[in-house]
């Protein structure tokens, strides 16, 4: 049978895969990732005046292919059969439809920061005027914060069903993607409002949804959000506060995710002028992707902001995989960032090497199975338990020389001074011993790490101090980047070599995360250095496993503004797991006659035991109500800071993931199980002899 009908073959696939055979039907086709569109006339053809290209091969009723930003379109006529069409698709990978086509290594999107208005058909027509701009500026995909698509609390779901239908249609209409977070609202007191439903969708440029995902922390039963396609650029997306559930932050980008999408509706205490985008800079960095940030703001009267909704901050950003900004938003509401991603850029470097590390392979792959519907059995773990007693901390911030021996005089005196003002524990930096010049480091040898690890014991003892430094050490021949615990009494609690280590021309990286535990005072804790900082699941899965105390040394000799706030974020984020973390960093050494390496201090101590939303402590540094407080903070130059703060029995933060994501309970678990022994299938993570005391 003749159809007697023009049309079009659309062909655009999900994902980079060879194409199946599948029915010959339309909807075949579209289970498959394609569109097919039947035209009765060339007129309704809405191609009509794209330029067909040329192909010699092409059987006579296809009258030429049109290439046109990721989709490969075919004009065909009326003469065609249903045999045809079926040897179409056949020769569709052979012609270039087997995989989306990209006719540019850039994705141009566009954010949209948008101030919420009082109705959801105000909220909609705004949303698509923008999509018309964005696409006015040639953007292929216009982004949208989390909830730019609601009303107040008498709004009916039909009437967010009809809205959405047009948002789709402009898609369509408009050949450009869509991301948007929509919200049913409820009333609350005060006569603000809850949302009541709270998901977000991804439209393809023939409207239909790509993604549709509500958010975890509202619906924890909800299914995880997977990688989806734009023009075959692989992304991720997640809302607001779903950016604590790792699973949903990073086990898409595991799974091949280059540009990770973050919709908020933020309230504007989130926003800390000293952290900036501290929850965004680290993600890109540890990821190697791309990181988008999407954020409602306040009108520029704030007497135009919807009586049920909070105030938001703005400061809407692309983040680059090194994390430096690609651009960023200000407060200010209703503004389109236009921004050309480079997808080459987005390597993944730093997800693979997390992933493919020895002791979290079987973590990071166990979770990608659970995502795949798997189930996850795991031996029964609990968590480290505390005295809660008071711990006084003591970070010193000390220059190094070049010369070991003045470097261990200066630690012996630093260790007096803090145990004169009553510290349990004294930190130095990474690398104390010997400082971080190459050739130092190089020449570095057993006789010497034996010989300062005696010097320090004695001082413990002699202080009654615990003791925490850095310093190479060789193991099998081998040069690791160490870090020593000594107790009180001398004896060398633990010492953990890098997992993460960024100088491998000098290291060799360790392979135990569970020698990064000991206690203090009882409290189980856990040590950390340098680039580990970068590897926040490091710090989370410590703390799912009891760590109520985070130490983190290090030596970094990137001295510039940028590379101090880049510090800075890495910090916070790694000490927000419910944690007292201690974060030591080498002071400036150009006062000293054979000065180590550059380093310019800002050591800190921060405090997230007990969460405030709202700061009632005036002996607190930086007050950040969604994330760690900095209690105190350190200066360029060489000194020692102190804090004394009081530990719980037990680390909440366990609580908070198996709340809001208990689908993943036992991928945390087996996380924690990992951190404490080092390995999958321990009898007992009670075992570890530092955590026998």
């Amino acid at each position: 049978m003749i159809w007697p009908l023009h049309g079009v073959f659309s062909c655009r696939s999900k994902a980079p895969h060879p194409m199946k055979i599948f029915p010959l039907t339309k909807g075949g086709a579209e289970r498959q990732g394609l569109s097919v569109r039947l035209f009765r006339t060339h007129q309704d053809n809405p191609l009509k005046a794209s330029r067909p290209l040329s192909f010699r091969l092409l059987p006579p009723f296809i009258r030429g292919i049109v290439r046109d930003q990721g989709r490969q379109t075919w004009l065909f006529d009326g003469s065609f059969s249903k045999v045809s069409l079926l040897l179409l698709l056949l020769a569709a990978p052979h012609l270039g439809c087997g995989k989306a086509i990209s006719s540019s290594p850039f994705l141009r999107i566009g954010v949209v920061q948008m101030a919420l208005e009082a109705s959801l058909a105000e909220n909609r027509d705004k949303i698509i005027r923008f999509i018309n701009k964005a696409k006015s500026q040639s953007c292929r995909l216009a982004v949208f914060p989390e909830a730019a698509l609601t009303g107040p609390p008498e709004t009916e779901v039909s009437e967010i069903s009809d809205a959405v239908s047009s948002i789709k249609q402009a898609a369509d209409e408009l050949d450009i993607y869509v991301m948007f977070g929509c919200a049913r609202t409820k009333k609350a007191e005060g006569g603000r409002a809850l949302f009541a439903g709270n998901w977000m969708l991804v439209i393809d440029p023939e409207g239909r949804e790509v993604l549709n995902y509500k958010k975890l922390f509202d619906v924890p039963t909800a299914k995880m959000p997977d990688p989806f396609y734009v023009d075959g650029v692989p992304c991720s997306a997640m809302i607001c506060a779903d950016r604590w559930l790792r699973g949903v932050e990073e086990l898409p980008v595991m799974k091949g995710a280059k540009v990770v999408f973050e919709l908020s509706h933020n309230h504007d205490t989130e926003w800390v002028s000293e952290l900036q985008w501290y929850w965004y800079v680290p993600r890109a960095i540890r990821n190697s992707t791309y990181v988008v940030f999407a954020n409602t703001a306040d009108p520029l009267q704030t007497s135009g902001r919807p009586a049920y909704l909070y105030p938001a901050h703005g400061h809407s950003t692309v983040i680059q995989p090194d994390g430096t900004r690609l651009l960023a938003a200000g407060g200010e509401p209703d503004q389109l960032l236009v921004a050309n991603i480079d997808v080459s850029k987005a390597s993944r470097q730093q997800a693979v090497t997390r992933r493919n590390n020895t002791a979290f392979k079987p973590f990071w792959e166990s979770g990608l199975r659970l995502m795949g519907g798997e189930s996850l059995e795991v031996e029964t773990f609990k968590p480290f338990v505390s005295p809660e007693v008071n711990v006084r901390l003591a970070a010193a911030q000390m220059a190094s020389s070049r010369s070991p021996a003045e470097n261990l005089a200066r630690m012996q005196s630093m260790i007096r001074t803090a145990r004169s003002k009553g510290a349990d524990v004294v930190v130095f930096p990474e690398l104390a011993v010997t400082g971080a010049l190459d050739e130092d480091i190089a020449k570095a040898d057993q006789a010497l790490s034996d010989k300062a690890l005696r010097s320090v014991q004695r001082s413990a003892i002699a202080e009654r101090i615990y003791v925490i430094f850095g310093m190479p050490y060789l193991v099998d021949g081998k040069k690791r980047n160490s870090a020593f615990v000594i107790g009180p009494d001398g004896k060398l609690l633990t010492r953990y070599d890098q997992l993460a280590v960024d100088r491998p021309q000098l290291f060799n990286a360790g392979s135990s995360p569970g020698s990064m535990w000991f206690r203090i005072k009882g409290v189980p804790s856990i040590v950390s250095i340098g680039e580990d900082a970068v590897w926040s699941e490091l710090a989370e899965l410590a703390a799912v496993a009891g760590a109520q105390m985070h130490f983190h040394i290090s030596y970094d000799q990137d001295i510039s503004e940028e590379g101090k706030l880049r510090r800075t974020q890495l910090w916070a984020n790694l000490a927000s797991y419910r944690t007292l973390t201690l974060t030591v960093n080498a002071a400036a050494p150009a006062k000293l006659n054979h000065p180590s390496a550059k380093a310019n201090g800002e050591s800190a101590i921060w405090g997230d035991v007990v969460v405030q939303r709202e700061k009632t402590r005036s002996d607190i540094d930086l007050f950040s109500p969604f994330s760690a407080d900095r209690l105190i903070k350190a200066g360029f130059d060489e000194e020692i800071i102190y804090a004394t703060e009081r530990v719980s029995k037990e680390n909440p933060h366990v609580q908070l993931l198996r709340s809001k994501n208990p689908q993943m309970a036992n991928w945390y678990t087996l996380g924690a199980r990992i951190m404490v022994d080092g390995a999958m299938g321990s009898k007992s993570s009670e075992a570890h002899p530092s955590l026998s005391h």
